[in-house]
């Protein structure tokens, strides 16, 4: 609701997909409130990545909306 709201969009339209990293190893330092280990974490975020691509080819833009993913941007966009 908060961003139907404040943005103006509706996530619960099918147009946009919104996949959580909570499940990749390492990334629940985030929830904890820990430093992230980027290294370890980054295997995890590229292939979550590529699964998420492979069973929904049409996904034409990933948006990195938690602080914690732009330091992924690029491993992503090599992948």
């Amino acid at each position: 609701d908060v961003l139907l709201n404040k943005c103006g969009f509706d996530v619960e339209e099918n147009r946009f997909l919104i996949v959580g990293c909570q499940n990749v190893p390492g990334f629940d330092a985030v929830a904890k409130g820990e430093a992230v280990d980027h290294a370890y974490v980054q295997p995890g975020i590229v292939k979550l990545t590529k699964e998420v691509l492979q069973r929904n080819p049409r996904i034409n833009a990933i948006l990195l909306e938690c602080t914690e993913l732009p330091p992924y941007a690029d491993a992503l966009r090599a992948s």
